[in-house]
């Protein structure tokens, strides 16, 4: 093979390789978060529900109380509840209450994860409460919530 030949198969390989990688970008940007209201998330999150305690004291969180900016508020979640076989918690829902897109994140357990804890980000467009849901296998919800004030909002 010639230098001349290797030089043209690279340089097509290499610009097939560039518009696979665009199309591919251009499909993951259609997927846009979708508005939802609080209330319609709440409603959803504690769906079925035997029995919701509201201010569980099961439910610990540590959210900054005046976070600098909205961009990146970190939410820390522990739940004191069993994880075994028979009572474990299911799932866990943070949902600030004031952002276009009220769902920050679901998070699903099982009793091999050995305890109920989430760490996550979350964008916040102004002060609001930051609600979080806790939900066992036997569909008790636990409820948390806490006010944050933020002096830059992260939504846009």
């Amino acid at each position: 093979m010639e230098r001349r030949d290797f030089l043209r198969y690279t340089s097509l390989a290499l610009a097939a390789t560039m518009v696979t990688r665009v199309d591919l970008r251009a499909e993951e940007d259609d997927e846009e978060a979708i508005e939802i209201s609080f209330d319609e998330a709440y409603a959803e999150a504690t769906q079925g529900a035997k029995k919701v305690v509201k201010n569980a004291k099961e439910l610990k969180l540590t959210i900054p109380d005046a976070p600098e900016n909205g961009l990146v508020v970190p939410v820390e979640v522990e739940v004191d509840y069993p994880m075994t076989k028979e009572k474990y918690i299911k799932q866990i829902v943070v949902m600030p209450t004031k952002n276009k897109v009220n769902l920050a994140i679901t998070a699903n357990y099982t009793p091999a994860n050995g305890k109920a804890y989430l760490y996550v980000n979350v964008k916040l467009g102004g002060t609001q409460e930051v609600v979080v849901v806790a939900r066992t296998n036997d569909d008790v919800v636990y409820e948390a919530r806490k006010k944050v004030k933020v002096a830059l909002g992260g939504c846009g």
